[in-house]
């Protein structure tokens, strides 16, 4: 993930599942603190005893703890 603002808030990145009922499952968020320019890599994998029948992905602007706006995508 790319933080391409300068604007003094960071970044975060989390993983999305929905199970077969359509419940949406929410993984753990991954920050980008290093500012404007900079870029971050995870690998990761998910796995759940409800299965995984759709996967999307958040990102967020954030201010400490508290998330400014976001956008979610779903494959």
């Amino acid at each position: 993930m790319k933080d391409t603002s300068a604007d003094g808030h960071h970044v975060r990145v989390r993983y999305l599942t929905k199970t077969d009922g359509g419940s949406t499952l929410t993984w753990p968020w991954h920050s980008n603190t290093g500012g404007s320019g900079t870029t971050k890599v995870w690998e990761t994998t998910a796995q759940s005893s409800y299965g995984i029948y759709e996967k999307g992905v958040q990102i967020a602007r954030f201010e400490g703890d508290t998330l400014l706006n976001s956008c979610t995508d779903w494959a």
